[in-house]
């Protein structure tokens, strides 16, 4: 009898574990924007994304200036551009508050290729992401205007990331440039997140004095500093 339950127990066990063994996990499939990380750079129309927008002018000859306003884009109608390419119309408004209403500021164009993102600012194109997105991936983010090289680099891919209190749990953030020295701070930033687009933006450009008695203290003689960060999106 007692041969008879450990048998039973051992053939009990083997048919478990074989089942299990032919068990296949369960997986998500990844679609091909996620793969890509197309989805950083969402294109649809009635997309939009406001930020808290704050500028501060430096200048020799009078205390620092402070701004702070509200931007919107909508991503508008698909058309085709002149070059014969799929775009979209962006619609940049702008209002000093949320009492305020919108009033439109200007319109700017993107398009998403297999390999880029493109958004074109006032007049001049920008490949602002290169596909597929990896850490350390570097491009011309130049490569279609006429100003030099400036070399874009991906880092913190897929980091999650806190913006006016908000929690993005897979963003990236593109170091377009990032100069320092005794006389000079020269910092441009964009950071994104999966689903939404562009959530963080900064242009830092400041001259330090460089006196005898002031260098390498970082005495601002004058510059600009503008920062955007999101403050709601979705769709309308």
């Amino acid at each position: 009898m007692r041969f008879f339950l450990v048998i039973s127990f051992l053939f009990l066990g083997f048919t478990g574990a074989g089942l299990w063994a032919c068990r296949t996990p369960e997986t998500t499939p990844i679609s091909p924007e996620t793969r890509l990380g197309h989805d950083f750079f969402p294109l649809e129309t009635g997309r939009f994304v406001e930020y808290d927008v704050s500028e501060i002018q430096y200048s020799l000859v009078a205390v620092p200036t402070t701004m702070s306003y509200q931007l919107k884009e909508v991503t508008g109608e698909a058309f085709v551009n002149a070059e014969g390419l799929p775009s979209y119309r962006l619609e940049r408004y702008r209002r000093g508050s949320a009492a305020q209403p919108w009033r439109l500021d200007s319109v700017w164009t993107a398009r998403r290729e297999t390999a880029r993102a493109i958004r074109t600012e006032n007049n001049i194109a920008y490949v602002k992401l290169f596909f597929p997105v990896q850490e350390g991936s570097r491009w011309n983010g130049n490569a279609l205007n006429v100003y030099g090289k400036s070399e874009y680099e991906i880092r913190r891919l897929d980091q999650p990331l806190t913006i006016n209190g908000q929690v993005f749990d897979r963003t990236l953030t593109v170091v377009q440039r990032a100069d320092s020295s005794l006389v000079s701070l020269a910092r441009r930033t964009e950071q994104y997140a999966r689903t939404v687009g562009l959530i963080y933006k900064e242009t830092t450009q400041l001259y330090y004095c460089n006196t005898p008695d002031c260098l390498g203290k970082g005495k601002i003689d004058f510059g600009t500093q503008k920062i955007y960060r999101v403050r709601a999106y979705g769709k309308e």
